[in-house]
């Protein structure tokens, strides 16, 4: 069976230096926060080019302490796509504010500027969320952005899929005012277990959210916010500093996996489409994102009889989840999303990966998404 993911080969790649960094930690009993903590956000401040970063326990509390930080409170609207993983809505709900739900763009598959300023007119909101999804971006993030600002409303970037992209050329965070990153291994900058963090180019920001993420803490055992408890240790810390050493490398393999993807499956009239980064935008190579022309599941199930393991990031929307029932308001009926989430396959692709599994997996795909010509004449007209 060819899987999905496979993190043997980063934790192979780091394990001996992680080793002796856990030594360390161990003997020094740096076991929340500590010197390690300080060095990771000094790093990952550096890698996204903004002007801070604050670890904390994994990324959706990253997404609660950056809204909370922001102002968001009962009550409020907060737009969101209806395309993203569930932490994004569930942060949201936790601050007891009131989701937004936008539908995407068709071409990238990201959040909709259009129907972003059509909710603006109906619900003013003053906090939206944009989620860089399937390891690229907005082609109209720039926009996107400028918008947000002539409104004054806050925008946070859910940046869980896309550490080591980039926009024209540069950290696809560094002009965002605050986004959060994931750690959780499966990311492309993954750790040992969950972790997260905020950056930001907001240091008032910034400052609001380290205070949160220990207890709404002022000084030793004096408050100024009711706050949580999502604190990196060290053991932590270290491994993602040794992995953060790799991750050129790391993005650079997974871009290349992703490219030949792109080239093999061109190759052949296929039953579906091949989604990918828009123009500006340089991907990290985090998945590969077929639409196919019917129900996806069945493909799915074709090709674990032969031996590949897919998955499919997301088979259900927001506004398709029970807790959400009630709890959401949109302009839209949301069909763009609620159509690709029924057709949406993803195939293996990782650090590391073997070549030799690269072209199973195309072979495999290649006989069972190939387009009939019948199909294919239909598609055409």
């Amino acid at each position: 069976m060819i899987p999905f993911i496979d993190l043997q080969p980063v934790t192979r790649l780091v394990a001996e230096a992680a080793t002796e960094r856990w030594a360390k930690v161990l003997a020094t009993c740096e076991f929340v926060g500590g010197a390690s903590v300080q060095q990771l956000e000094r790093e990952l401040a550096a890698y996204c080019a903004t002007t801070t970063a604050v670890a904390c326990g994994n990324g959706t509390d990253a997404l609660v302490l950056a809204l909370q930080a922001a102002g968001v409170g009962p009550g409020m609207h907060v737009a969101l796509p209806n395309l993203t993983f569930w932490a994004t809505f569930e942060a949201v709900a936790q601050l007891r504010a009131i989701p937004v739900l936008i539908d995407i763009s068709p071409d990238d598959l990201q959040l909709d500027l259009a129907e972003l300023v059509r909710a603006h007119e109906r619900y003013r909101f003053g906090h939206a969320i944009v989620v860089h999804l399937f390891g690229w971006a907005s082609s109209v993030l720039g926009e996107l952005r400028a918008f947000c600002r002539s409104r004054e409303i806050c925008l946070v970037e859910d940046a869980a899929q896309a550490a080591g992209v980039e926009l024209g050329g540069r950290p696809l965070l560094a002009d965002a005012t605050i986004a959060t990153l994931s750690f959780y291994p499966a990311k492309v900058i993954g750790g040992c277990m969950d972790g997260g963090a905020v950056v930001a180019n907001d240091e008032a920001l910034a400052r609001t959210v380290r205070s949160l993420a220990n207890h709404g803490r002022a000084n030793h055992y004096s408050y100024q916010h009711i706050g949580w408890n999502s604190r990196m240790g060290g053991l932590q810390a270290s491994y993602l500093l040794e992995v953060m050493r790799h991750a050129e490398r790391i993005v650079q393999d997974r871009r290349r996996l992703a490219a030949r993807y792109r080239t093999e499956l061109a190759a052949v009239p296929l039953a579906a489409r091949h989604h990918g980064p828009p123009a500006g935008i340089t991907e990290n190579g985090y998945l590969v994102v077929l639409e196919c022309d019917g129900p996806a599941d069945p493909l799915a199930e074709q090709l674990k009889a032969r031996g590949i393991a897919t998955a499919r990031t997301y088979p259900e929307t927001m506004d398709q989840q029970a807790p959400a029932r009630g709890r959401f308001v949109a302009v839209s009926e949301l069909a763009r999303s609620r159509a690709l989430v029924e057709r949406v396959l993803n195939l293996p692709l990782y650090f590391g990966m073997p070549d030799h599994q690269l072209d199973a997996v195309v072979r495999a795909a290649r006989e069972t998404l190939v387009r009939s010509p019948a199909s294919a004449q239909v598609a055409s007209r």
